[in-house]
């Protein structure tokens, strides 16, 4: 059949799309290097499949649905229809073109462990927006984890609906035999585990065994792989929890700090002395007070107690949610380096007992860093992805821990977030460790974020 295919090479689809290399096929279609867009023409793939192929309508509807998806991790398709060629009448997508595919580096060696971290990041990450769409892959190999330059894709042209049952299970597809999300992760670990050993583990899919995952896949992908392999697949590990695995919380570096450091713990033992010393000052002032005349003690009050100052108006549009402290920080995501923004600590007065000040002093932001997030990435949002992170908070302000306490939508930007937050600072508050929940948000347009207490 290739030597028919190769025959067409030259050819003109609708007289948009010309016919170049010939890169595979089968009985009821093939594939073909192509150029697509007059102005700038880029290099594409055009995917050829007869009309009269069982299910090509509803293939050609997938590819009109895929037409629409727009994710940096997924296989773009640009352009879906009919054509004829002499006289064969066929449906057609033309795509994004891959240079290579995973299935073309296997057979000839395996993948590091980084490498491998590489390719299924993205993997995660696209599925993720997948789920949101309500689809399934339904087709992880491989095969279908395709390069475009430096970025690792999906591919977008055999998108399923979860509950579509297979007709005849492969190699990558799970123990029911159905698309779903748990089924995605079963084959994405029969992928793990061949691009690491160079072949698919051995497993009887109608016996009652799991795969064989070998004991030498280095951590953590090992303990990823055998929870992917889970034949019941409501013990299989959901793509966020995975995710996380991959890059698991790390307490940030703490930064030298030797003037809080070295003070702090001085200032805890003179604290309570001065306290009384001056409540005691205030007493006997207010007795003087008590005996002077009401014009006197009037004179005394304009001179000793200033008037505090009217707070400003503040401004339409400016006001903070109650719940928040401090106000939500709008900066916009600048392209480069993460923005960090900083807060000049404000000295709490003296009325305010030292519980209540140091409560205070640590919801005040000195230090806040929003994700670097690629413009590409930001092209792919539509509306708004929320994403909490719970930090915890040491005396001296700084994030010593730092989790996902929602991941929202996409994986790819909770890690994103998950990342920035380990990097904020608070007012020191000499007291106890304590959480804040640290609020992004992804527009298409830039990122922002807030921070608030954390509930007990």
């Amino acid at each position: 059949m290739a030597d028919v295919w190769k025959k067409w090479e030259g050819q003109t689809v609708n007289g948009e799309f010309h016919l170049a290399a010939y890169l595979g096929g089968s009985e009821s279609g093939a594939v073909f290097q192509a150029h697509y867009g007059d102005r700038e023409p880029r290099k594409a793939a055009i995917r050829l499949v007869f009309d009269d192929s069982p299910n090509a309508e509803i293939l050609l509807q997938w590819w009109q649905f895929a037409s629409t998806l727009s994710h940096p991790h997924l296989i773009r398709i640009f352009q879906t229809g009919r054509c004829q060629i002499g006289d064969a009448k066929l449906i057609y997508a033309v795509m994004e073109f891959a240079e290579e595919d995973l299935s073309h580096v296997v057979p000839y060696r395996a993948l590091t462990k980084d490498e491998a971290i590489g390719a299924l990041t993205p993997a995660l990450d696209a599925l993720a927006y997948l789920y949101a769409k309500g689809v399934v892959h339904g087709r992880i190999k491989p095969a279908n984890i395709m390069a475009i330059g430096d970025d690792l894709k999906l591919s977008t042209d055999g998108l399923r609906r979860a509950g579509e049952a297979v007709a005849v299970p492969g190699a990558y597809d799970p123990p029911e035999a159905m698309s779903s999300p748990a089924g995605d992760v079963w084959s994405l670990g029969i992928t793990l585990v061949e691009i690491l050993t160079q072949r698919v583990p051995p497993w009887d899919r109608n016996g009652r065994g799991e795969p064989d995952v070998p004991e030498t896949l280095p951590a953590p992908l090992l303990e990823i792989a055998r929870h992917c392999l889970r034949r019941d697949a409501k013990l299989r590990w959901t793509i966020t929890y995975i995710a996380n695995r991959l890059n698991p919380p790390v307490a940030a570096p703490r930064a030298e700090r030797p003037v809080l450091r070295n003070v702090a713990p001085t200032r805890s033992w003179y604290f309570i002395p001065a306290v009384i010393v001056l409540l005691a000052l205030c007493g006997y002032v207010g007795l003087k007070l008590l005996n002077r005349s009401t014009r006197g003690a009037a004179q005394s009050s304009e001179v000793t107690a200033p008037a505090t100052p009217a707070p400003e108006p503040q401004q339409p549009g400016s006001a903070a949610p109650p719940e928040e402290k401090p106000a939500p920080l709008n900066e916009k995501q600048s392209s480069g380096a993460a923005s960090q923004v900083s807060v000049p600590t404000p000295t709490p007065p003296a009325e305010i007992p030292k519980a209540a000040g140091n409560e205070a002093a640590s919801n005040v932001v000195v230090q806040q860093v929003l994700p670097d997030v690629p413009q590409k990435a930001m092209d792919t949002i539509r509306g708004t992805v929320r994403v909490g992170i719970k930090v915890t908070v040491d005396p001296s302000g700084e994030v010593t821990d730092a989790t996902i306490d929602s991941p929202g939508p996409s994986s790819y930007f909770a890690n994103l977030a998950l990342q920035a937050a380990r990097q904020w600072k608070f007012a020191p508050a000499h007291d106890a460790s304590s959480a804040r929940i640290l609020r992004f948000e992804f527009t298409p347009d830039g990122a922002k974020a807030f921070a608030q207490p954390s509930s007990p």
